[in-house]
């Protein structure tokens, strides 16, 4: 897992490529439905919406559930992951309340010509359709990415991938703007890893069989 000295260099990398992805955000709809062939490629658009379906709520208690299964051994992940999650995820609804974005998908809004206007928690506390940033189905995948990851590394290509469709399925059903999912990933994937260093959670996850007690200095680098 990520050490906290690498940690500056991802928020930094991270920032770079949030103002990119607010540079985009009215090209990126029609930029990936081309990449992707979403509109004449069936099964993309069903891997994405899998994808999307296990960045939900009961995508991830199943995903927990599956961990608890095949690894009764350290059965407390699935716990560790459920909280973790949950954590990211109410953080996330209090910053999409407080930024109040418009969705790309409100009422009026013309793929490539869309409003990118916050409006603050005037809107943002009452409107869903005031609530795009950042994306929550990309917060929680990444989460569980991160999560999963820590708890099974050489598996960690595959966890992102899956996080990272999710993204791209959030943008290419104008759900979101691109800039909503890289911060939702952005947010995810650092507030995931703060969440692991916290000791109370890595007792959940972190078994003396991996390297010592659950101590700072058993985190792995």
């Amino acid at each position: 897992m990520t050490s906290r000295a690498g940690v500056l260099p991802r928020i930094l990398f991270g920032v770079v490529l949030l103002a990119v992805a607010f540079w985009l955000d009215r090209s990126a709809f029609h930029l990936f439905r081309a990449v992707t062939l979403y509109d004449h490629w069936g099964e993309m658009r069903e891997g994405l919406t899998a994808a999307k379906f296990l960045a939900s709520g009961l995508g991830i208690f199943v995903m927990g559930v599956v961990v608890w299964a095949l690894d009764r051994g350290r059965w407390r992940r699935a716990a560790a992951l459920w909280l973790i999650v949950l954590l990211t995820s109410a953080a996330g609804s209090v910053l999409k309340v407080a930024v109040g974005r418009e969705r790309p998908s409100r009422a009026g809004q013309v793929p490539g010509h869309e409003r990118t206007v916050f409006h603050g928690p005037a809107l943002g506390l009452h409107h869903a359709s005031c609530q795009s940033f950042p994306s929550g189905h990309t917060l929680s995948a990444f989460a569980s990415a991160t999560t999963l990851a820590a708890f099974y590394p050489p598996a960690a290509p595959v966890f992102y991938a899956v996080a990272a469709a999710t993204g791209v399925n959030r943008v290419v059903t104008h759900q979101h703007f691109l800039s909503d999912v890289v911060a939702g990933a952005l947010l995810g994937h650092l507030l995931a890893l703060l969440l692991l260093w916290r000791t109370r959670i890595r007792r959940l996850w972190w078994s003396e069989n991996e390297g010592g007690r659950p101590g700072r200095s058993s985190l792995p680098s």
